[in-house]
């Protein structure tokens, strides 16, 4: 049947902030039932029937009437296969980022989420027949590997054989997640390092636990082996902090030290949510961002691209081309002594 309608609405579940939605952290998508609701999930499930019923007679939500993955074309029948699953453990983390947006409880021993347990969520989604070798579940923070049921999570999703990434601050070594990089599924792990030394590694991470994932780090890589191109450490650029090339030079030291192949590059992430046009960027972060990708090809590194920060870096949500003349050059300047310009 042809109508409007999107993948999520169709086949995906967030374990978001405080209850289930469709919709990844970006784009808001229908209201949240939320976790302390009797019977939660069961709910959600129902609503994703109604919705996609009122979507087949032209009802829009109204927050996913703006969604550009909003699209009219031949949907075929909701089957109950889940193809995206996204695990939040926004309650706890083992580090400390000051560019943290949700601002995770800090902690250094295992939590359980305070939310909700995802295990329980995933088995039944498993023992419903509702997950396949197509279905793709991510892991996003706090950090997932804080808690409990994690690894046993893993370790469930691996033996279905779906495909999973995890998005971690590398602090903590999982040994589930080197058998998650050897699978035969295009499985990854992203690190966000965010630098190429220990001091400024405090800086940006308020902790002092730079050596610990330069540990975990090479461990990954060295136990998986011709897989190892699936770890991908991060390079978040933020002005007056790493916008310079002194610090993306030491962070490809430690690249090729480790022997990392594949790496990203994004801008602070909390830019990527604000709706304006007025708002600039400094010169020094695009040339920072710019010069990263370079260096990347130089090594002969594979650059991920993150969608979002090029379009904050292309102009496409920031005017951040109209900058004067003399900003450019203090930021010039900036960039290459590693310094801050007054």
């Amino acid at each position: 049947m042809k109508y409007k309608c999107c993948n999520h609405i169709l086949g995906s579940i967030d374990l978001s902030f405080s209850g289930f939605k469709y919709c990844n952290e970006v784009w808001e998508g229908p209201e949240y039932i939320h976790y302390s609701e009797e019977n939660a999930f069961e709910k959600n499930e129902e609503r994703r029937l109604k919705i996609i019923e009122e979507m087949k007679n032209g009802i829009i939500p109204i927050k996913c009437q703006q969604c550009p993955m909003l699209e009219e074309k031949e949907w075929k029948e909701f089957d109950g296969k889940i193809f995206k699953i996204t695990v939040f453990n926004w309650a706890h983390c083992n580090a400390s980022c000051f560019y943290c947006s949700v601002h995770s409880n800090f902690c250094e021993t295992v939590k359980k989420s305070d939310e909700y347990d995802a295990l329980p969520i995933i088995e039944k989604l498993s023992d419903e027949g509702r997950l396949t070798s197509d279905t793709f579940i991510a892991f996003m923070g706090g950090e997932p590997t804080m808690l409990e049921e994690f690894p046993q999570i893993l370790k469930m999703l691996l033996d279905k054989n779906c495909r999973i990434e995890v998005l971690s601050n590398g602090i903590k070594y999982e040994p589930e997640i080197s058998r998650m990089l050897q699978a035969e599924n295009n499985n990854n792990i992203c690190i966000s390092l965010d630098c190429g030394c220990r001091e400024s590694y405090k800086k940006i991470k308020r902790v002092d636990k730079y050596n610990e994932v330069l540990q975990t780090v090479k461990r990954y890589i060295d136990e998986a082996g011709d897989k190892s191109n699936r770890l991908r450490l991060k390079y978040i650029i933020f002005p007056n902090v790493n916008d310079n090339k002194k610090e993306i030079d030491n962070f490809f030291k430690v690249c090729q030290n480790l022997k990392v192949k594949t790496v990203s590059r994004a801008v602070n992430h909390q830019e990527s949510k604000m709706n304006t046009t007025n708002k600039v960027i400094e010169s020094s972060v695009i040339k920072s961002y710019e010069y990263f990708a370079k260096q990347a090809e130089k090594f002969g590194m594979t650059l991920m691209p993150e969608m979002w920060a090029d379009a904050i870096v292309e102009n496409k949500v920031y005017n951040c081309r109209q900058i004067s003349l003399l900003t450019r050059i203090k930021a010039t300047l900036k960039f290459l002594s590693g310094k801050n310009i007054k």
